[in-house]
């Protein structure tokens, strides 16, 4: 899987799990991995944000 199916798969994860607040458990995911200095995890995390509100804004009408 490349990464950005990846990102995709996660950011579908979180809005089912979490519906309107999944970009805040994203962005709290972010923040952890910012605080620890870990860049490839907080980059990931940036672009799961950024996937989210995508999604939000655009929704696949797939019915």
């Amino acid at each position: 899987m490349n990464d950005k199916k990846i990102i995709e798969s996660i950011a579908n994860t979180l809005i089912s799990q979490y519906g309107d607040d999944a970009e805040t458990v994203a962005m709290l995911r972010a923040a952890e991995y910012a605080a620890a200095l870990n860049n490839d995890e907080w980059i990931k995390w940036e672009k799961v944000i950024d996937s989210i509100k995508s999604m939000s804004n655009s929704p696949k009408l797939d019915g």
